[in-house]
C-alpha cells in the first residue's frame, strides 16, 4: 500500500524531498570535528569587527558558538561556559557549545595526558617585611608639601611692586598703598610664603591688625584710616596662611619671638595676647574688622603651636564673648561675624572632616545651668569657659525655632558630642537641669 501511495505523489513534491535530503547530508558532512568551521557571520544587531571595507570579511566581536568546533579569532571575546581547545603548535583556538559527558574525540585516543598540579616555591623574601629604601647621603629632606615655584618672570612689574611694598611697610611710610598691594597678592602661594618668611613684615602686620581703635577719637578720618589698615592687615595674614602650609610653618618659626613683642611702648598687653583679642562690637565697621580678624585666627589655628597658645590664653573666651554679645544679637551686620566665629570652632576643634584637631577642646567640667544663668544678675558680664555649653545651648535654642539647620545648632550638637568623648563618657560632664534635658531632645 505504501508503494502505491509513493507512486501517486506528484513529481514536484518528490523533487523537494530530494533537495531536503541532500541538504541534510551536506550539513552532516560539514559537522566533521576534524574540519574546523569558521565563525558564522553575525546578525544585524550584533557588534562586528571589520578589518577591511569588505562586509563579507566582518565577524562578531563576541564569538557565537554552535555544536561544532569553530575557529576563534584573536580579537574575539569568548563567552563563559564553552568547550575550548587550543593547538599548542599552531596557536589555533577553537570553541563550541559544551556538552557534559561528551565522548572523547577519537583523534585524541592514546595521547598522553597529565592532570598533575605544579606548586611553585614561594620566594622567602616575600614573607619578610620589605626594608626601607636606602636614602643617599646627600639627598634632600622629604617635604610632603613640595617646592613652591617662583614666578616665571622674577623681574616682572608684580614682583618689583611686591618687594617695594614690603620695604614700605617695614619702614612705616605709605602703609595704605603697600597694604592694598600685599592684600591683592598674598593669595598667591609664592608671595604668601615670602611675606611669612620676613619677621619684620609679620610683626608689622600683627601689630596693625590688632591696633586698638579708640572710640573717643573725634577725628573720623583717623578712625576710618585705622580701621582700614587693621582690616587689610588681618586679611593679609589670613590669605598668607590659608592653604599655604609652608607659610604657616614660617609663622611658627617666628612665634616664640612674636610672643615677647609689644607693638608700642605704652601697649597695655603683649602681642602674644593681643593677637587673639577681638574688638568689642559697636559699629558695622567694627564688624568687618572683626570678621577679618576671625578669618586670620582661623588660619593660624591650623598650626599646633599657635592653637595651643590660643587655648592657653583665653582665645575661646574671646570667641564666646563675640557669639553671645547681647548688643549685636539682633544686628544683621554682625550675623556673618558670629557665623564666622562658630565655623572657626567647628573647623578647628569639632569637625574632623574639616581638619579639626579632636581631643583638645572642649575639656573639663561645666557649671550648672542655674549658676550660669545667675551670673548676669550678679553683675558678672564676662563669659567664662565653665559656661560655654550653656551659652551655646541658648544660642542654638534661639535659632532652632526658625532654622533647624542653623550653624549654631550644629555647633551645639558637636560640642555635646565632643565633650562626652573628651571627658571619656561621663567624667566632668555638664550637669543639665530639667530645662536643659528637654532642650537636648528638642534639638536632637
Amino acid at each position: 500500500m505504501a508503494r502505491l501511495r509513493m507512486r501517486s505523489l506528484p513529481i514536484s513534491l518528490l523533487g523537494l524531498i530530494g533537495v531536503v535530503l541532500v541538504g541534510g547530508v551536506a550539513a552532516t558532512a560539514s559537522a566533521d570535528p576534524s574540519t574546523p568551521i569558521p565563525s558564522p557571520a553575525a546578525d544585524d544587531d550584533v557588534q562586528l569587527i571589520c578589518h577591511t571595507d569588505n562586509p563579507a570579511e566582518c565577524y562578531p566581536k563576541v564569538f557565537q558558538a554552535t555544536d561544532a568546533f569553530q575557529i576563534v579569532r584573536d580579537d574575539q571575546d569568548i563567552p563563559p561556559g564553552l568547550h575550548v581547545r587550543l593547538d599548542v603548535t599552531t596557536g589555533l583556538k577553537q570553541a563550541k557549545i559544551n556538552v557534559p559527558d561528551e565522548a572523547v574525540d577519537p583523534s585524541l585516543e592514546g595521547l598522553p595526558t597529565d592532570t598533575s598540579i605544579v606548586i611553585l616555591d614561594q620566594d622567602q623574601d616575600q614573607d619578610q617585611p620589605q626594608a626601607a629604601p636606602k636614602i643617599p647621603a646627600n639627598a634632600p629632606a622629604y617635604d610632603p608639601v613640595g617646592k613652591v615655584k617662583e614666578p616665571r618672570q622674577p623681574n616682572s612689574k608684580e614682583n618689583n611692586s611686591f618687594s617695594k611694598s614690603l620695604s614700605i611697610l617695614k619702614k612705616g611710610l605709605d602703609v595704605d598703598e603697600a597694604l592694598e598691594m600685599l592684600e591683592d597678592i598674598s593669595h598667591d602661594i609664592y608671595y604668601g610664603l615670602k611675606i611669612a618668611e620676613d619677621y619684620d613684615t609679620v610683626k608689622r602686620l600683627f601689630c596693625l591688625a590688632n591696633s586698638p581703635i579708640s572710640p573717643d577719637n573725634d577725628n573720623d578720618n583717623d578712625n576710618a584710616a585705622a580701621l582700614s589698615r587693621a582690616k587689610l592687615s588681618a586679611l593679609i595674614i589670613g590669605s598668607t596662611v590659608q592653604n599655604n602650609p609652608k607659610a604657616l610653618a614660617e609663622v611658627e618659626k617666628h612665634w616664640p619671638a612674636l610672643q615677647k613683642e609689644q607693638c608700642s611702648p605704652g601697649s597695655p598687653e603683649p602681642l602674644s595676647t593681643a593677637i587673639f583679642s577681638l574688638t568689642h562690637p559697636t559699629t558695622a565697621a567694627d564688624a568687618a574688622l572683626t570678621k577679618a580678624r576671625v578669618s586670620a585666627i582661623s588660619g593660624l589655628l591650623k598650626n599646633d603651636a599657635v592653637r595651643a597658645h590660643f587655648l592657653a590664653h583665653g582665645g575661646m573666651e574671646h570667641l564666646l564673648q563675640l557669639l553671645t554679645d547681647d548688643a549685636t544679637s539682633s544686628s544683621a551686620e554682625w550675623e556673618p561675624v558670629r557665623r564666622k566665629a562658630g565655623l572657626l570652632v567647628l573647623d578647628n576643634f569639632l569637625d574632623e572632616n574639616m581638619g579639626a584637631a579632636l581631643g583638645e577642646w572642649p575639656i573639663g567640667a561645666q557649671a550648672d545651668d542655674r549658676e550660669c544663668a545667675a551670673k548676669p544678675q550678679e553683675g558678672t558680664t564676662d563669659v567664662t569657659s565653665e559656661c560655654w555649653d550653656w551659652h551655646a545651648k541658648r544660642l542654638a535654642d534661639r535659632n532652632y525655632k526658625t532654622d533647624r539647620n542653623h550653624w549654631s545648632v550644629e555647633l551645639w550638637n558637636k560640642i555635646k558630642e565632643q565633650r562626652r568623648v573628651n571627658n571619656k563618657g561621663g567624667t566632668g560632664e555638664r550637669r543639665l537641669s530639667c530645662r536643659g534635658l528637654f532642650h537636648f531632645y528638642l534639638v536632637k
